[in-house]
């Protein structure tokens, strides 16, 4: 049984890791991207959490980076640093819970983020369409903190359920009767005293 958890730890340890990497690896992916299509030219934004890397549309449209990398990053430090301490003190797993609720929070900001902007620009009256398109930065973000979360909670110390010992058997209990009672016990199932017949 003992084998068993251990092996879940050091599963869940390895999924941290994982989750980690992959939040950081979110924040050099695309975000998002804003595109129009004109009959002359194709006008894009797309950037990362950290720079813009295509601006065409200049003060047009005045579009910003998400900004979910810090807190991105600072997770996943959080988590590899958990994951690595709780081989010495088992206190510190407790940080894969709190840098994957960093994550999530991070993920669910970045999608609101997007939709943010979908509702902005689907209010400019445009005589061509604006497409915004989510980004595989986000699209990994999210995935990094579903594994995170399913990493955080293999990686704790839950409580072992105690196995009830029932005496074995199909439910039949034994007892074992004193040897040095030789009181006869009839089938009324308890001792009868028999008095003398008096003649």
């Amino acid at each position: 049984m003992t084998g068993s958890f251990a092996t879940r730890r050091v599963f869940g340890a390895v999924l941290v890791f994982v989750s980690a990497g992959l939040g950081v690896a979110a924040t050099f992916l695309s975000a998002y991207s804003v595109q129009v299509v004109t009959t002359s030219r194709t006008l894009r934004y797309e950037s990362t959490t950290w720079v813009v890397g295509r601006n065409d549309f200049q003060d047009i449209l005045l579009l910003q980076p998400l900004k979910f990398g810090e807190p991105a990053v600072g997770a996943a430090l959080v988590m590899a640093l958990a994951a690595v301490l709780a081989f010495r003190m088992p206190a510190f797993r407790v940080g894969s819970l709190l840098g994957a609720g960093v994550l999530v929070g991070a993920a669910w900001s970045a999608v609101a983020h997007v939709q943010e902007v979908v509702t902005q620009l689907g209010a400019i009256e445009s005589r061509v369409p604006i497409e915004v398109e989510q980004g595989d930065g986000v699209t990994l973000l999210i995935v990094a903190a579903g594994v995170a979360v399913v990493s955080a909670v293999l990686h704790q110390e839950l409580p072992r359920a105690e196995k009830v010992d029932d005496g074995g058997g199909d439910g039949v209990v034994i007892h074992q009767i004193d040897e040095a009672d030789d009181t006869d016990t009839p089938p009324y199932g308890y001792p009868v005293i028999v008095e003398p017949k008096s003649d």
